[in-house]
C-alpha cells in the first residue's frame, strides 16, 4: 500500500481511536499481523492480547487481524502505525531495511546460531531500535522471534552444488545476495507471494523456518527442508506515540506489563515450537535434516561475511557498538 494511502486511512483512525479512549472501559485496538494466525507471531499476539485483557479487566481490547486481512504487509506497517492508520502492529522488520538498515540487524547471516545467542543480540541493539522507531512516531512494545531460517525446497539440498541456479524466495536484501552469491537465482518477497509463486512453479525454494513454512503448507510444494540456521529474525510489536501517550499511567503501565510477559513466553518457547514443527513435518512424510554438513553451512558463512562487512560499514558507529557489545557479550540498558 503506499505511503498516501495509509495517511487516508490514518484520518479516519484517529477519529476512532479519539471515539475510544473518551469512554472508560472502551479503548478497543485493531492489530494487524502479515503472518497466519496458527504461526508463533499469531500464537504471541493472541497471548499478549489475553494477557491485555486480563491485567486491564478488559478495559483495553485488542481485535487481532491477522493474513494481512487489514491490507498491510510488513513493509506497510511501519507507516501504518507511525501515520495512525492502525494503533499497533506486529511487523516482521527485515524487509524495513531501506528505511533504516538497523532493521536488518537481526537477518545478518550466521551471526547467531541459537535462540539465546539471537535474544542476546537482540537486547544489545533495542535502546537502538527505539530511537529509529521513535523518527517513524512509535515506540517498541516488544520482540517476538522466529525460529532460525532454513531452506525449503522441492528437492533435497545437502551441499553448495544443490543451490546452482535454484530460484528460491528470500526476504531481505542480504539474504538475497547471500544466496545470489552462492549460486542460486534469488528473488525477494513478501510473505503473501509465496505460494502463489510455488504453485505457479516461479520459484523452487523458500528461506523462512520450520514453523513457519509449517503453518502455511509449504511441504505441499517443498518437501524438504534443511536446517542451515541462515539467521534468528524478528518481529517488533510497536505502538503508535500518540496512542501511547494518550493512555494514562496505570494504562501504560499494564501495557508495557503485558508486552514484557509476552516477550518473555515468545522467546522461552522457542526451542519447544521448533522440536515440535521437526517432529510434525516428519509425520507429514516432509524428509528434514536436522543437522547439515558443516562444511555446507561454512560455504555459505564465507559468503555471507561481505554482507556482514557491509552491514557494520553502513551504519558505522551504531553497528559497530552493536557487534562489539554482543560479540564481547554484553547489553545495554533496555528502554521503556
Amino acid at each position: 500500500m503506499s505511503s498516501g494511502g495509509i495517511r487516508a486511512l490514518a484520518g479516519a483512525a484517529a477519529l476512532a481511536f479519539a471515539a475510544a479512549g473518551a469512554y472508560a472501559g472502551s479503548i478497543s485496538w485493531d492489530m494487524p499481523n502479515e503472518y497466519p494466525a496458527t504461526s508463533l507471531q499469531g500464537e504471541t499476539d493472541r497471548f499478549f492480547g489475553q494477557r491485555l485483557a486480563e491485567l486491564s479487566d478488559g478495559d483495553i481490547a485488542i481485535t487481532h487481524h491477522f493474513g494481512g486481512a487489514l491490507g498491510f504487509r510488513s513493509r506497510d506497517q511501519l507507516d501504518a502505525v507511525g501515520d495512525g492508520a492502525v494503533p499497533l502492529a506486529n511487523t516482521f522488520i527485515a524487509p524495513l531495511g531501506g528505511m533504516d538498515p538497523l532493521f536488518l540487524l537481526m537477518s545478518l547471516p550466521f551471526l547467531t546460531s541459537n535462540p539465546e545467542e539471537a535474544r542476546r543480540l537482540f537486547d544489545v541493539a533495542e535502546p537502538h531500535f527505539n530511537t529509529v522507531l521513535e523518527r517513524y512516531n512509535q515506540r517498541l512494545l516488544y520482540s517476538s522471534p522466529w525460529a532460525s531460517s532454513g531452506l525449503w525446497s522441492r528437492k533435497e539440498i545437502a551441499g553448495s552444488e544443490g543451490l546452482d541456479g535454484l530460484k528460491m524466495r528470500t526476504y531481505d536484501t542480504n539474504s538475497t545476495e547471500v544466496f545470489r552469491n552462492a549460486g542460486a537465482s534469488p528473488v525477494q518477497l513478501s510473505w503473501a507471494d509465496i505460494v502463489p509463486q510455488l504453485s505457479a512453479g516461479g520459484i523452487d525454494g523458500v528461506l523462512t523456518s520450520i514453523e513457519a513454512g509449517l503453518s502455511a503448507s509449504f511441504g505441499e510444494y517443498t518437501p524438504h527442508f534443511a536446517a542451515i540456521n541462515y539467521d534468528s529474525t524478528v518481529n517488533l510489536v510497536t505502538i503508535n506515540l500518540d496512542v501511547w501517550e494518550s493512555l494514562d499511567d496505570g494504562q501504560r503501565a499494564l501495557v508495557q506489563r503485558a508486552a514484557d510477559e509476552t516477550e518473555d513466553h515468545a522467546w522461552a518457547n522457542i526451542a519447544d515450537a521448533v522440536a515440535q514443527s521437526y517432529e510434525e513435518g516428519e509425520a507429514r512424510g516432509m524428509t528434514i535434516q536436522r543437522e547439515v554438513d558443516p562444511a555446507f553451512r561454512k560455504q555459505l558463512s564465507d559468503r555471507a561475511q561481505p554482507v556482514i562487512d557491509a552491514w557494520a560499514a553502513q551504519t558505522g558507529e551504531t553497528g559497530t557498538q552493536i557487534l562489539d557489545a554482543f560479540r564481547q557479550g554484553t547489553t545495554l540498558a533496555r528502554v521503556n
